[in-house]
């Protein structure tokens, strides 16, 4: 890795023609005249080869263009005089010009390997067929690199102990692997990175004794110039709000799935930054209810952004999650059963700390995840032991995290908001998930409850009327609204909860929105 970061620091730099030896006879005869006039000549060819290197080499930029080197370090590793000259030329930089041609390494990824194998022959690459996927993107972008084109590469960023980064992809689900993006420490100084952000920016392959692709100059920063970057606010220091701005659900096209929607919006409203736990049992549905809840936010809500966090789920669950939220514009992170505990907890981090540096951004964040109660038992395995045990094997500190976790959602005074809506596993027979509901229970804004009992006459969704509901509903609703809502709880209080959710049903049927739903309840 050291490797890595001083090639980094000398490749930011513009190459320095060295001067060319005397010839052999001139060193020879020992002319000091003669050498001399040699050390001038190519004192000059050097500087006017640099010069002209320095206006077309598509590497060289100005550093007030956002070049990612720390040119102040990176001179001091070249020895006096040629440090001053090179110091002289980067003055003389002109604006990086784009080339005609740029690559994306993020493109590159989402191809077929069928796809890159093709692009490999019609670039002169033969024999790439058994390759793999990672190596053929290497040797496509090496050869792109040579031809003088630009390549460009995004992803979010991880810090490391050690002081460098990595840009990890969505895509992998923040998966470290050999296709991620080194970022060096003078990067990270200059720009205030942090990890979580969300980085696009120029990149070249890596050299022959290096493992990874390079960032060479940050373009954007979450979004944004990575000037603007610089003077956010951070996420602990906003001010947090109760939900004063809806998320409708309700989609309005008659559908079955829509009625999922629009009986969450008539017993629990759901706000832009509301903190709500979706307590269910085993098979009662949830996981559906979810993909319902994350296709009408997308639809009705496309300002936010939405990403599903799948935690100890099953890969099937994953796939299918993918194909119905992930192709709407939602990104969809994962973490299998199948995976360490350890995994589901960077995961987890690397989503969170996305989130809160959108939210900086005034960006609003909607987090579906599914389930907290499996998130704290990865917590649970990984930290360290306290000595103290609470019931059901629970560390007395393994909580910490999550609780930092589901309470990072609010909605922000100064602009934007972090919804975020979590599973809590019951009725599961193990104690430990029980203490983690107890422990989770009370801390949201929002509460929505299936049963069990209604799940299994097959009536979806299976929600409980009468436990399901939102804190201070009345900053999210109108008045003329929030009256209805409360006389159709009135009414439906007084029947048990398998009647309850049937006569809803059966009433929403008949209408093809609430507002229509409204309206008959007036007339009646």
């Amino acid at each position: 890795m050291d490797e890595q970061k001083s090639s980094e620091s000398n490749d930011l730099e513009t190459p320095v023609a060295e001067p060319t030896p005397a010839p052999p006879e001139a060193t020879a005869d020992g002319s000091a005249e003669d050498s001399g006039k040699t050390l001038k000549l190519n004192r000059k060819e050097a500087k006017e080869s640099g010069d002209a290197e320095a206006a077309a080499n598509t590497g060289d930029r100005a550093p007030e263009n956002g070049d990612s080197g720390d040119q102040g370090e990176n001179s001091n590793n070249n020895g006096g005089g040629r440090g001053r000259r090179g110091r002289q030329r980067r003055q003389k930089r002109e604006p990086h010009t784009p080339s005609a041609n740029p690559m994306s390494l993020t493109d590159l990824k989402t191809k077929s390997t069928q796809e890159l194998i093709d692009m490999a022959k019609e670039m002169g690459l033969d024999n790439m067929a058994r390759s793999r996927k990672q190596d053929i993107i290497f040797a496509l972008l090496k050869r792109h690199a040579k031809s003088g084109e630009d390549i460009w590469g995004d992803g979010v960023l991880e810090i490391l102990p050690d002081g460098f980064g990595f840009l990890r992809s969505a895509d992998s689900s923040y998966l470290a692997g050999p296709d991620d993006i080194y970022v060096s420490p003078s990067q990270i100084r200059r720009f205030n990175l942090r990890t979580g952000d969300t980085i696009t920016g120029m990149i070249r392959p890596p050299k022959d004794s290096e493992r990874y692709f390079a960032l060479l100059k940050v373009q954007d920063v979450n979004f944004e110039s990575p000037e603007s970057a610089k003077a956010k606010i951070l996420f602990e220091n906003l001010t947090p709000l109760f939900p004063n701005e809806r998320l409708t659900l309700e989609q309005g096209n008659g559908s079955t799935e829509d009625l999922t929607g629009r009986i969450i919006d008539l017993c629990a409203p759901v706000g832009k930054g509301q903190r709500g736990l979706l307590v269910a049992p085993p098979k009662a549905g949830k996981t559906i209810m979810m993909q319902n809840m994350a296709q009408a936010i997308i639809t009705n809500n496309p300002e936010c952004y939405v990403i599903v966090l799948l935690i100890d789920e099953r890969p099937e669950e994953v796939t299918e999650m993918q194909r119905s939220v992930g192709i709407r514009g939602a990104e969809v992170v994962a973490s299998t059963f199948d995976e360490p505990p350890a995994r589901h907890v960077q995961v987890a981090d690397m989503v969170i700390e996305k989130a809160k540096r959108l939210v900086e951004h005034k960006r609003d964040v909607v987090i579906l995840l599914d389930s907290i109660t499996r998130l704290a038992r990865a917590f649970n395995t990984v930290v360290p032991s306290s000595g103290k045990v609470l019931t059901g094997g629970v560390d007395a500190h393994a909580l910490e995290r999550p609780k930092r976790f589901f309470g990072a959602a609010r909605n922000i005074e100064e602009g934007g908001s972090l919804s975020i809506i979590a599973t809590a596993l019951i009725d599961t027979g193990s104690k430990m998930d029980e203490v983690i509901y107890e422990e989770f229970k009370g801390t949201g804004n929002l509460e929505l409850h299936l049963d069990r009992k209604i799940a299994e006459k097959r009536i979806y969704p299976a929600i409980n009327i009468r436990r399901s509901g939102t804190r201070r509903e009345e900053l999210l609703t109108s008045e003329d609204e929030l009256q209805r809502m409360w006389i159709l709880r009135k009414l439906l209080h007084g029947m048990e909860d398998l009647p309850a959710i049937e006569f809803l049903l059966d009433k929403l049927k008949d209408t093809k929105s609430n507002a229509e739903f409204f309206a008959s309840m007036r007339r009646k």
